[in-house]
């Protein structure tokens, strides 16, 4: 067998697991701890972003996974063979995980905001404002919206390059 595709396969599953399962912590468990902090689920973010570095870890992921997909789909497949199923399971499984790709930018984009307010919050050494409460609000939303989305569509490719190769 093809070593090139053998290490390809490789990064796409591992880096697919992070991802997919990085996604659901993220939905169903970091968020909901950053929201039920309020002001501190800001720090907690921060911890998360600039310590363990989660996001970079997670992008790096999501691209590794793209990458070396979109190489094996067209080292097997190419385009002329989307009139296979196993050709258009694997390529709309990768459609959704560019889609969640670029929806997990903006989670990221909304971890930020709240990582940079809950520092302002901090620095201020005083309860947050009705201002900064609302703004806080607003950013939880997105990223609670954008990590169900992201965990959701990863979990469409998931489930598509799982059954691909059987149809």
């Amino acid at each position: 067998m093809d070593l090139l595709f053998i290490l390809l396969r490789l990064i796409h599953i591992f880096a697919g697991v992070f991802w997919v399962g990085a996604a659901w912590i993220g939905a169903l468990f970091l968020e909901p701890t950053a929201r039920a902090l309020g002001p501190d689920g800001g720090k907690f973010l921060s911890h998360m972003a600039t310590v363990r570095r989660y996001s970079i870890y997670i992008m790096v992921s999501a691209v590794l996974t793209i990458l070396a997909g979109w190489g094996l789909w067209f080292m097997r497949y190419g385009m002329p063979s989307l009139g296979t199923s196993s050709g258009l399971a694997f390529f709309i499984g990768g459609i959704a995980g560019l889609i969640a790709m670029g929806i997990g930018a903006g989670t990221g984009s909304a971890a930020t905001g709240m990582t940079r307010l809950g520092s302002e919050i901090a620095q201020q050494g005083k309860p947050p404002t009705p201002e900064q409460q609302g703004q806080m609000r607003e950013l939880q939303g997105r990223m609670r919206q954008f990590g169900i989305w992201t965990a959701v569509l990863t979990s469409i490719a998931l489930f598509l390059m799982a059954i691909a190769p059987v149809i």
